[in-house]
């Protein structure tokens, strides 16, 4: 067991936080994770959009989200208390960008919260600009560390659409090679589920 000194000296973060919706869960994910693990003394990881299911983009239910997450995450990391997972919900339509700064902020004093630290590090793999405009010129930019991974770099440009799109076609050799053992076991309840998703889907929301 390493040292208080030890520990300091091994990681170049303290606190890593990465939001991913997860549906669902795939390589990519995992490899950020194991990245953030690598660099960080405890890594929180955040299920977005905790309060939409059924939908086109956001099919899956919360609770097999965290499941196939726990699942895939090795024992030491549980067992050395390096982890811990928290679901955050919506609160605007999908691709509404007009609260941008108000969205930064619900975020970051909820990821606060829970940590219990104003300080950390975010390990986010999609457009920059996304990220950096919920933050920007707001009294809470200067305590958050964005550590940027190019997704198109990692397997492919892997994503959870090309994913869903495979899970319709039951395309197991892409789904073999991109999916964590856990979701890779629930296949077939992914294609049934996803199936009678996209014949009924849920409409987006906002919260009132």
């Amino acid at each position: 067991m390493l040292g208080g000194k030890e520990m300091k000296e091994k990681y170049k973060y303290k606190n890593g936080v990465f939001l991913a919706r997860m549906q669902p869960m795939h390589k990519a994910h995992l490899e950020i994770i194991n990245i953030a693990l690598r660099e960080c003394e405890k890594v929180t990881i955040i299920l977005g959009s905790s309060n939409k299911r059924d939908m086109l983009r956001n099919p899956f239910t919360l609770e097999k989200r965290k499941n196939w997450l726990a699942l895939s995450l090795p024992y030491e990391v549980w067992f050395n208390d390096r982890i811990k997972i928290f679901e955050i919900p919506d609160w605007s339509l999908e691709n509404d960008t007009n609260e941008t700064s108000l969205w930064g902020r619900y975020f970051y004093y909820n990821v606060v919260s829970r940590i219990g630290s104003k300080r950390f590090t975010i390990y986010y793999s999609d457009s920059p600009d996304i990220i950096k405009n919920w933050f920007h010129e707001t009294e809470v930019e200067e305590y958050i560390t964005l550590r940027l991974l190019d997704r198109g770099k990692m397997y492919d440009g892997l994503s959870a659409t090309k994913i869903r799109e495979a899970i319709l076609k039951m395309d197991l050799d892409y789904l073999n090679k991109y999916l964590p053992e856990p979701v890779l076991k629930d296949v077939e309840y992914l294609n049934e589920y996803y199936k009678k998703v996209v014949s009924h889907p849920k409409d987006d929301f906002s919260m009132e």
